[in-house]
């Protein structure tokens, strides 16, 4: 069964009921500002699975309010079948296991088998402040999961056995101690018994002395067996990882740096889903707080990759500060992506479909080249993408004298604005957009009527009222009127208008003209008029507003001269 549903109240930073719904289908992403919560989302998902028997598993300080339970609240989905299991912690007391309607599972209860089936599915849980035992553990826990499998396949075997003659002759083999175990232990028991027999007549007769009651009697009973399991096996057995360097050998993962540590758990657990180690039917849940802590930047890149691998065969959550785990040239069909706040999980994103070509793709993989923090868009309060180097320097500048947590990307070209929209749209992200109508009178019929094409293109990825579409006539540098800038001067251009301190000249109007845009985008809900040769676009028109009379201009006065061409060689 899988888990769809988390909620916790009481526990750590969660003083008020606090859940999150999962899609069945993603990896489930948990941002957020520091001490919001997202790693104790993880830790209180991991104690839920627990098996406590006794009181004060949970320290008191962990209770935000004393005298009142911890309650995680869990939901499970299989199919049509939904069960929903609530845990609570009180203190100086062990926890116990609820029904939705309160009532305690335990014995005959209904639930009671589904409790166990959960139970037994406790999740891989990695931590950025493992312990050595904590490792040790969890290397157990992953030795034990492939046991429980491959136990599994042996009972269930059914293929020929002259193609699989090791796994028909282990089968047969584990079949035989499985016979002959009971059997033993009933040979054993008979001789036992009778020892146990004797004992107890001879405790009997000196209590009937001691008592002076004839009638007294004590019978030592010796334990039934439950025969053999894949438990007994399990028992018995120990896993432990060792690395070999050039500075040692055989040395204990649990002795080697953090990042190794945990680079080594994550390609373990990917490794044993992709040979097929653990059962594949199995909905048991990894959950990794911080993945990128203690990786150097490769590293990280290196660990995007292996995650994907791993959500596309098992359920994945994460909490993470990073933006380089999100890669954008991956196929975004199952990221959910929250922000955990003061007082709920906000959905920030989550894909929906599939919604890039060839070219999409190509483009992302360039983006993440040439800047592989674009998918900040995930952790920043607003977003705005931008067509050029002067504009994106300008909102910069301004985002960060204002103190304003936005994220700009820098698009550099129009078809890669319209890849960037796609993906931003998938996501269910609000906007804005800043591309340049490219409309200059120096450019031909056909340059305008290809300029046209690709902001219409544009146009048509404004899927609703949250993005925003707007244009700088016929370029940024026009529309701040310090005409055209040649290209290796346009960042001193553009850095000279940012901090002009006089409040004159040209400089000093177009630092006006850049702010009064700036504000006009990241203030949303206020009406304000745009200065300079900005616009706002909202329908097909206004693009054939800026586009249609100079296209036809333009395609007249070619014809003209290509006219005048033709005269001038019939003249001669």
């Amino acid at each position: 069964m899988r888990l769809t549903n988390f909620s916790v109240t009481n526990y750590k930073v969660f003083k008020e009921e606090y859940t999150i719904d999962f899609s069945k289908d993603s990896i489930a992403i948990l941002t957020g500002r520091n001490n919001t919560g997202k790693s104790t989302i993880l830790e209180a998902i991991n104690c839920f699975f627990q098996k406590e028997t006794k009181a004060k598993t949970i320290p008191n300080d962990c209770f935000s309010e004393r005298r009142k339970n911890i309650v995680l609240k869990a939901v499970f989905e299989s199919g049509e079948d939904k069960v929903t299991i609530v845990k609570k912690y009180k203190e100086e007391s062990a926890p116990s296991f609820y029904d939705e309607n309160d009532a305690e599972i335990k014995g005959t209860h209904e639930s009671k088998d589904k409790l166990e089936e959960v139970l037994n599915n406790k999740p891989f849980y990695i931590t950025p402040s493992m312990l050595p035992d904590d490792i040790n553990d969890l290397i157990q826990n992953i030795y034990s999961e492939i046991i429980k499998n491959d136990l599994q396949k042996l009972e269930d075997f059914n293929g020929d056995p002259e193609e699989e003659k090791e796994m028909f002759q282990l089968a047969q083999e584990y079949s035989q101690i499985k016979k002959s175990y009971p059997e033993f232990l009933r040979r054993i028991k008979l001789n036992t018994d009778k020892i146990l027999e004797q004992v107890s007549n001879d405790v009997s007769d000196n209590l009937r002395v001691l008592f002076s009651n004839e009638h007294l009697s004590l019978n030592v009973v010796g334990g039934e067996s439950e025969g053999f399991s894949s438990t007994d096996i399990l028992k018995s057995t120990n896993s432990n990882v060792h690395i070999d360097s050039n500075i040692s050998t055989k040395m204990s993962l649990a002795n080697q740096g953090t990042g190794l540590q945990r680079m080594s758990l994550i390609y373990l657990i990917q490794n044993m889903i992709e040979k097929k180690l653990l059962d594949e039917n199995e909905n048991k849940l990894l959950l990794i707080d911080e993945p990128e802590a203690f990786l150097h930047p490769e590293a990280v890149r290196a660990l995007s990759r292996s995650l994907y691998k791993i959500g596309q065969k098992m359920p994945l959550m994460i909490s993470t500060h990073s933006p380089i785990l999100i890669d954008l040239s991956e196929r975004h069909t199952s990221i959910q992506v929250f922000r955990v706040g003061e007082k709920e999980a906000i959905q920030l994103y989550k894909s929906v479909s599939e919604q890039f070509d060839e070219d999409d793709i190509q483009n992302m993989k360039i983006l993440n080249y040439v800047d592989s923090y674009v998918n900040e868009f995930f952790f920043a309060d607003k977003v705005v993408i931008v067509e050029g180097d002067t504009e994106y320097i300008a909102f910069k500048h301004l985002a960060k004298q204002r103190h304003n947590n936005i994220h700009i990307i820098r698009a550099r070209g129009k078809a890669t604005i319209a890849t960037l929209m796609k993906i931003l749209n998938q996501f269910s992200s609000s906007y804005d957009v800043l591309h340049d109508v490219d409309n200059h009178i120096k450019y031909s019929s056909s340059t305008l009527k290809a300029q046209f094409t690709n902001c219409k293109k544009i146009l048509e990825l404004k899927i609703n009222d949250d993005i925003r579409v707007f244009c700088s006539i016929s370029n940024f540098e026009n529309a701040i009127n310090i005409g055209d800038v040649e290209n290796d001067k346009k960042t001193q251009t553009i850095y000279q208008i940012l901090h002009e301190t006089s409040g004159t000249g040209d400089f000093a109007k177009a630092r006006k003209l850049v702010e009064n845009l700036f504000e006009n985008i990241i203030n949303r809900g206020e009406d304000k008029s745009l200065d300079g040769e900005f616009r706002s676009i909202n329908s097909e028109k206004d693009y054939d507003d800026l586009f249609v009379d100079l296209i036809q201009q333009k395609t007249n006065e070619e014809m003209e001269e290509k006219k005048k061409k033709q005269e001038k060689i019939l003249t001669v």
